[in-house]
């Protein structure tokens, strides 16, 4: 009985050693595990500009900055609104955008973005189209739509120029997020 428990003994140190000392050891080659790169919502790295503002001015309770504050209870509200507005995120880097997001205001559907063009711009003159919408709606009111598209280029300047809204004579918007996404993920 006692030669028996010292065999068990001895077998169980020889298993441990075995995987201690490299038994069955592989090689596996020297990779970065993690290189893997999320979507990334980049909007808090630029400058946005307008080209009409609120009445009450860029921070004024219904501004322009109210479209990138990421608090989806605020609205930017333009009145009157004209077809050819335009807000623009300014990047001190390029930035490789490839997706958008877009909030509805609190009220009046009729305020609601429904036609636009979304382009890329590396010296904020010449301006690369690359994704256009025409007649969007949004199904309820602070509902977020993410708009997604093919780019490969790193721009420093994005533009949404909204050329109609719902109906009416005012625009209006909760968000306008813009999201780095990787080549490989596009």
């Amino acid at each position: 009985m006692i030669f028996l428990k010292n065999a068990t003994k001895a077998l169980g140190l020889l298993a441990v050693f075995a995987l201690l000392f490299g038994c069955g050891k592989e090689e596996y080659p020297a990779v970065d595990l993690f290189t893997w790169k999320a979507k990334v919502d980049v909007t808090a790295k630029a400058n946005l500009s307008v080209n009409i503002e609120s009445s009450g001015g860029a921070a004024g309770s219904e501004g322009s900055a109210k479209a990138v504050d990421n608090d989806f209870n605020t609205k930017f509200l333009i009145n009157p609104y004209q077809s050819n507005f335009y807000m623009q995120l300014s990047f001190s880097s390029p930035q490789q955008v490839a997706s958008y997001t877009l909030t509805s205001g609190n009220d009046a559907p009729g305020r609601d973005p429904k036609d636009w063009k979304f382009s890329g711009s590396t010296d904020g003159t010449t301006w690369v189209d690359l994704d256009k919408r025409t007649e969007e709606m949004f199904s309820g009111r602070n509902l977020t739509n993410t708009y997604n598209f093919k780019n490969k280029v790193p721009y420093n300047h994005y533009r949404i120029s909204i050329s109609a809204v719902g109906s009416g004579s005012l625009f209006q918007l909760s968000e306008w997020r813009l999201i780095e996404v990787p080549e490989e993920q596009q």
